[in-house]
């Protein structure tokens, strides 16, 4: 599709980590294929980060959300005044849709009425085909780039790539780190992202396995933990190091800022966590993850090109969608325990090995 006049185009996508970090191959499409496409985006404050310098997104939008009524109003009002040609409802919400239908645009992609919900599909005028609910996530959002009449993006681009700035100043910090934990300089191949925590309780791993964890892949790999996570997740690190008088681990959470995320991801060889925006950055800039999964599904959200090395309960209430568990002492997760993931990391860096053998023989 080549529009001969410049043509503006709207994603709205407001609010989960994860998911606006999955959509962003949608917008590293439009600004390949699309030529005439000015790009702008709708989102609130927590995952404004994650796209706002981003290179395809020539502006962003923000609802703040936390101060209400009249800020959604003055939100809607400045969409309204951009004049969109086109609107892609990426979040098949109730409050997405009327969003959408208050820009004006003349075309208001969105979700089939089979998959929308809270009725978001009488505010659009158009749909991508309806998906199986428990497919990836990621690959609905890129039949809003068929509904353009793109050519693919093969494999998916995230556009998330730090400068050689960023990358020379992380160093420097993880350096000093390590330094300030009294353990020894770590190349970036021997360095674990654990991220702990997520925005819903029943998806978290116990401090417990972590703890485990961390001990066990140090003995077998020299493999150095850096803990990441959000300031809510800080009670829940300290409990990782509770009760030991060391840990060959980093405690970084509340330390990084969202946006820094990309950058410190690409400073590690590998990471390990349960569903959480984080999860998705990680798989974004293209290190392995590993991920575990009880509450939710890895069918619908597994980390991108991270399917191979998910880890899933085989609880029959998995996965329950739930925020909080209903009333099993998060059986879907204890029961993943360490040595699991250990295996599943044996699979990965015994890979990881013997690629870098066969390089050296060539």
């Amino acid at each position: 599709m080549n529009y001969k006049q410049r043509t503006k185009i709207l994603i709205i996508l407001l609010g989960a980590i994860g998911d606006v970090t999955r959509a962003l191959p949608l917008a590293v499409r439009i600004r390949r294929y699309f030529k005439n496409a000015e790009l702008f985006w709708a989102v609130e404050p927590k995952s404004y980060p994650v796209i706002r310098n981003h290179a395809a997104i020539e502006k962003t939008i923000v609802f703040d959300r936390p101060k209400g009524f009249f800020a959604y109003l003055s939100f809607l009002k400045q969409l309204r005044a951009e004049k969109f040609d086109i609107v892609l409802d990426l979040q098949r919400h109730f409050k997405s849709g009327v969003t959408s239908r208050a820009t004006g645009a003349k075309r208001r992609i969105g979700f089939s009425r089979a998959n929308s919900k809270e009725f978001n599909w009488l505010f659009n005028n158009e749909f991508i085909p309806a998906v199986d609910n428990f497919s990836p996530k990621i690959l609905h959002y890129q039949l809003f780039g068929d509904a353009l009449r793109l050519p693919a993006l093969n494999p998916l681009e995230f556009g998330l790539k730090p400068s050689r700035d960023e990358v020379t100043e992380m160093e420097k910090r993880l350096v000093s780190y390590l330094g300030q934990a009294g353990l020894e300089l770590a190349n970036a191949q021997t360095r674990l992202a654990l991220i702990v925590g997520s925005s819903w309780p029943s998806r978290f791993w116990s401090a417990e396995h972590y703890r485990e964890l961390i001990e066990k892949m140090f003995k077998r790999w020299k493999l150095v933990s850096f803990i990441v996570g959000g300031p809510s997740e800080e009670e829940f690190a300290k409990q990782i190091f509770s009760n030991v008088s060391t840990l060959p681990a980093v405690n970084l959470v509340g330390k990084l800022k969202l946006e820094e995320l990309a950058t410190f991801f690409s400073s590690v060889g590998y990471a390990f966590g349960s569903d959480s925006g984080p999860m998705h950055i990680a798989a974004a800039v293209g290190i392995p993850v590993i991920s575990i999964w009880g509450a939710t599904s890895p069918a619908r959200s597994a980390p991108y090109n991270n399917e191979k090395y998910v880890i899933k309960s085989d609880l029959k209430c998995s996965p329950c969608y739930k925020r909080e568990c209903p009333g099993l002492g998060m059986a879907c997760m204890l029961e993943l325990c360490p040595d699991i993931v250990l295996a599943q990391f044996e699979k990965l860096i015994e890979k990881d090995e013997r690629g870098k053998n066969a390089n050296e023989r060539n």
